[in-house]
């Protein structure tokens, strides 16, 4: 056995007739609540016996992170493509009503606060009472908290555009594949950067603007794909509206309410179902009398509708939280990998082949997207590996990046998702 294998030794009375030899001082092992200390230190060194089989499975906060980031990869790119595609089979000849299906999805985030509220209570054992929570959440609506008039005038208008442009997605399915649709949401990062330099008054970036060029120009290959006519033009418009509109949200937001945490954006999400269960239905009704949906209660289906709806909210809350025990990098590749996992459904399930040129615009979306998930000031960072003259004091990491929480700060909801 070699002379550097150490490992960690429980406390004996009796060292059996071993030669044990103490690397250094061993303090406590256990705090008064029962914690481990592991430390470098802790170890003794033994060149008779095996390692035992108690090792110090800490885990540091990088790594936890990281394998939290994976599994929220895997969930927010899972829970896309299948509220898409589920969203997309909604559609039979008996029923064709993509507003139903979007203020159904849209009712279901009503639960958010309430589960939240329940996983505080249960994993930090808080006996906070449930007005105190909420009395204190609700400051993100400013110092006068929840009233009728910021239910209504804060709440409210964000309740409209999210089902609007929930609505523009949803009905673009009806047009086109999945794959294109989902493509088309990704250049919501370049509505992103124009709003907030325009509202936010973001500092201006290199990289924001040819995240911006290129998502036009992806949206006009997109559009050139199926020839500039007919319903696939329009299905385009209606992924580019939804884009845009889901960019709105977010931007106006960080605009009028600013930075929130995770009790205010959960209350601030159960408003909005409760806006869209409360004021929103008669739409439903009018679009029902004037046949522009199709539908009876006789014949919805509701194992469709129902799984939408779940995937759809189990989208949003890993969007919203996810970021709050991860890097946000890992949300952001959860967003970019639905895009070709969505496209090998549509050529295995549908039989949807992707042509050349839409390939061209998806890959050029990707590289819009990544663009400004770049760190600030990442041409001083360029500028080390490249010798130059000038050198700049070292820039923040990637998984830090002000960019990165830019696109996904506060978004209480998916305004393309179905």
């Amino acid at each position: 056995m070699s002379s550097t294998q150490r490992y960690v030794v429980t406390a004996n009375n009796n060292n059996n007739g071993h030669n044990c030899r103490r690397a250094a001082p061993v303090p406590a092992l256990a705090t008064a609540r029962g914690k481990l200390a592991c430390d470098a230190n802790e170890v003794v060194e033994n060149t008779d016996e095996p390692p035992s089989t108690e090792t110090c499975c800490c885990l540091t906060d990088t790594r936890r992170k990281t394998i939290l980031g994976g599994i929220a990869t895997l969930g927010i790119g899972g829970s896309w493509v299948a509220s898409t595609q589920l969203a997309q089979a909604t559609y039979q000849p008996y029923f064709h009503a993509p507003y139903l299906v979007v203020w159904f999805c849209s009712v279901w985030m009503a639960a958010t606060f309430p589960l939240y509220f329940a996983s505080v209570r249960t994993c930090t054992r808080e006996n906070k009472p449930l007005a105190t929570t909420v009395k204190e959440c609700a400051k993100v609506f400013g110092e006068q908290g929840l009233t009728v008039k910021s239910f209504l005038v804060r709440a409210a208008p964000f309740s409209v555009l999210t089902v609007a442009a929930h609505y523009m997605f949803v009905l673009a399915l009806s047009l086109l594949p999945g794959t294109d649709v989902s493509a088309l949401y990704v250049s919501n990062v370049s509505f992103v950067y124009l709003l907030s330099w325009i509202l936010l008054r973001e500092k201006f970036a290199s990289a924001g603007i040819m995240s911006v060029i290129l998502g036009i120009s992806g949206i006009v290959l997109m559009s050139y794909s199926d020839g500039f006519g007919g319903s696939s033009l329009l299905g385009v418009a209606l992924g580019v509206g939804a884009s845009a509109g889901h960019a709105l949200y977010k931007v106006l937001f960080k605009w009028l309410l600013g930075e929130a945490d995770s009790g205010q954006v959960a209350l601030f999400m159960t408003l909005l179902g409760l806006c869209t269960l409360l004021f929103l239905w008669p739409v439903g009704l009018v679009l029902y009398f004037t046949g522009a949906e199709i539908w009876g209660l006789h014949a919805l289906p509701w194992q469709y509708l129902c799984a939408t709806a779940g995937f759809n909210f189990a989208f949003i809350q890993l969007i919203n939280f996810g970021a709050a025990f991860t890097f946000p990098i890992f949300i952001s590749v959860g967003i970019l990998v639905a895009v070709p996992v969505n496209a090998a459904v549509d050529a295995i399930v549908h039989n949807k082949t992707v042509s050349a040129i839409k390939v061209m615009a998806i890959i050029i979306f990707i590289m819009a997207f990544l663009l400004l998930l770049l760190p600030d000031g990442w041409e001083e960072q360029v500028r080390k590996v490249i010798p130059c003259k000038k050198k700049g004091p070292p820039q923040e990491e990637l998984f830090t990046s002000r960019s990165l929480r830019r696109i996904h700060s506060c978004s209480p909801s998916r305004a393309s998702n179905a």
